[in-house]
Formats: structure tokens, C-alpha cells, sequence
């Protein structure tokens, strides 16, 4: 837990900032920063898999993967969150997700209808979160967690076991988040 001090610290040290707000702007802008670090290494991480070059994109993908935890980490740790920084994060996680499942179909990974299924519980996720002003979903989290693992598991296994691995997986998640998002919301509009 030290560590993102440690880097903060050094960061206002080598740059000389005393200034309060300049100081403040920089914090704010460190979380952000690693999530477009993320988003901008997802055409990379698709050109490997696409490419075969399965052990790089096994390592980018690592990479990948710890920036999603420290920009969490740091947004929390120093108060930084915002909903901004939120639907960033979210977003750039669809993007790596939808952009490696898209790159899993010519490889025959998936069925060619799993991005858009991810396209769907995305289009839920956005929706219900702006019409009930609240972010966080439980369900959607764990789905998204999954669909990191089950890119994970595509540097290990492949063949049909995979395949079938995915399609159930995926369908199970999309139908509990959408399930879960809903009563979410009729129990909301209930109480209000």
C-alpha cells in the first residue's frame, strides 16, 4: 500500500509542488492517467493476439490488469474518485473487453455473438446507472471480472473447452447482471 505514496511523493518532490491546487490537479490526474495508459495499450494487446504473439500479449495483457487495480487504488486511497474517473475506467474496460472478444472470433475463441452481448450488458450498465444516478453494480462488476478471466484463460487454453467455456460463462453473467440490474431498478422506483 506504500507504493502509490511512495510514487505521489516523488512525483510533488521532482516537480517542485508546493502549490496546493497545482498539487491537487496532479493527484486528480495520476488515477486517470493510468486508465489511459490502459485504454491506449487495447490496440496493442488486439494486435498481438491477432498476430499470434501470444507470450507478449500474455504479458501486456499482466500489465493490463495492474493498471485496472492501482487506478482503482489510487482514486480510492487519496479520495480521488469522481464520476468522470468512474465512467472512464468502466468505459476503457468495455473497450479492452469488447476489442479482445471482437479479435477472439476470426481466431474461432468465441462465437461471433458474444461481443454484442457484451455490448448489451454495457448499454444496461450505462442506462441504469444514469437513470439511477448509481454507478456501482455488484453483479456487472463480477461479470466484468470474469470476462477479464476468461481472456486470461485464452493464453492458457484453447480448443473447444475454451469455446464452450465462454459461451456458457458469458450468457450465465449477462442474464444474472441484466436480472440483477432490473430488480435493482423496480425495487427503486417502489421506494420512490
Amino acid at each position: 500500500m506504500a507504493l502509490p505514496l511512495t510514487l505521489l511523493d516523488k512525483l510533488e518532490h521532482r516537480f517542485n509542488l508546493k502549490d496546493e491546487e497545482t498539487l491537487r490537479r496532479v493527484r486528480n490526474s495520476v488515477p486517470l492517467g493510468v486508465t489511459g495508459v490502459r485504454f491506449a495499450l487495447v490496440p496493442l494487446l488486439v494486435f498481438f493476439v491477432s498476430n499470434d504473439l501470444y507470450f507478449l500479449g500474455a504479458g501486456l495483457f499482466l500489465f493490463m490488469i495492474a493498471t485496472d487495480f492501482f487506478d482503482g487504488l489510487l482514486a480510492r486511497r487519496y479520495g480521488l474518485s469522481s464520476k468522470f474517473g468512474t465512467y472512464f475506467d468502466v468505459t476503457t474496460d468495455f473497450v479492452f473487453v469488447f476489442s479482445m472478444f471482437a479479435a477472439f472470433i476470426p481466431k474461432g475463441f468465441c462465437a461471433n455473438w458474444i461481443p454484442a452481448v457484451i455490448v448489451v450488458v454495457f448499454a444496461e450498465f450505462l442506462l441504469t446507472s444514469l437513470f439511477l444516478n448509481k454507478i456501482y453494480d455488484p453483479v456487472g462488476k463480477y461479470f466484468g471480472s470474469l470476462l477479464y478471466g476468461m481472456i486470461g484463460l485464452r493464453f492458457i487454453l484453447s480448443g473447444r473447452f475454451f469455446y464452450d467455456v465462454v459461451t456458457v460463462g458469458v450468457v450465465a453473467f449477462a442474464v444474472a447482471s441484466i436480472v440483477s440490474r432490473a430488480v435493482f431498478v423496480l425495487k427503486k422506483q417502489t421506494h420512490d
